[in-house]
């Protein structure tokens, strides 16, 4: 097939704040999908999986989040996590404004762009045909002592922009080692959170998984089973607890977090699982 054409963008969000997007358009296209990176990294890391997804005929828009990558904002900080839900409102209905009669619309969101996706799916359903996500992030596997907790909230109210580092292992990402490697040296890849954000997220969390069986979609979930960041466990419970009709889960046992840059043989197998669920649904 012939190579997808690229361009960017900025989109100025409702308080101001421009967000950064790459658009790939295939030559034929079927449908569109939008992706929602996680934590700390931006757009450009997933032009793999934009490229075979316009391979498939479908039309992809990657957003920087809110303080991420090339788009506005304080590196790791967000007064409110509503903020990343109505920022991904805007950009899916600009990207959706182009489709054509009888075309769908889908979201693919990694790990806290996961748990972003899960959230507009819930709230904005008329707005996507299906969602995927991948290690979402519907509960955490590091344990935060108590007492940093309570910091966080504290520093929430009075200094919530105050940053620390996520303690994220990069090291358990992937078993691809130059995947690892070009995540460290990447220098629009970040390492902060504000005591903010912390609790933002442990509140959409809790919101999220509170509105599971409102969740309607169809809806694909690509989980490691292996992973250091995003409870596999949560991710198996949410599924079960769905009532939606159409749903799909794929376990893969021995992956760490991130399940389309992992080792070259363990990536296929998630890039058929991937394409195979699109396709049914184009």
């Amino acid at each position: 097939m012939a190579k997808a054409s690229k361009s960017t963008g900025t989109m100025v969000m409702r308080d101001g704040v421009n967000i950064f997007y790459m658009d790939l358009y295939p030559e034929v296209e079927k449908g569109r999908i939008v992706i929602a990176h996680g934590l700390g990294e931006h757009s450009g890391r997933y032009l793999a999986i934009a490229e075979l997804l316009a391979d498939l005929g479908l039309a992809v828009r990657i957003m920087d989040h809110r303080g991420h990558g090339q788009s506005d904002g304080k590196r790791g900080h967000v007064e409110s996590f509503a903020d990343y839900v109505t920022d991904l409102r805007l950009i899916v209905e600009g990207f959706r404004g182009g489709l054509a009669t009888g075309q769908k619309m889908f979201l693919l969101g990694h790990s806290m762009g996961g748990l972003r996706s899960t959230y507009f799916g819930i709230k904005f359903p008329e707005l996507l045909d299906g969602l995927v996500v991948s290690s979402p992030g519907l509960g955490l596997v590091i344990k935060v002592p108590a007492y940093k907790s309570l910091m966080a909230n504290m520093l929430s109210n009075i200094m919530p922009g105050t940053v620390l580092d996520n303690e994220i292992d990069t090291s358990k990402l992937s078993h691809d080692k130059d995947v690892v490697k070009s995540y460290g040296e990447d220098p629009l890849v970040h390492s902060k959170v504000s005591a903010r954000w912390y609790m933002e997220l442990l509140s959409a969390i809790k919101i999220v998984n509170s509105l599971c069986s409102e969740f309607k979609l169809p809806i694909l979930m690509q989980i490691a089973g292996d992973d250091y960041l995003s409870s596999s466990q949560s991710s198996k419970e949410f599924f079960r607890r769905l009532s939606t009709e159409d749903k799909t889960m794929h376990l893969y046992d021995d992956y760490y977090h991130e399940v389309y840059n992992e080792t070259k043989d363990r990536r296929e197998v998630a890039f058929k699982d991937l394409k195979s669920w699109i396709a049914e649904r184009l």
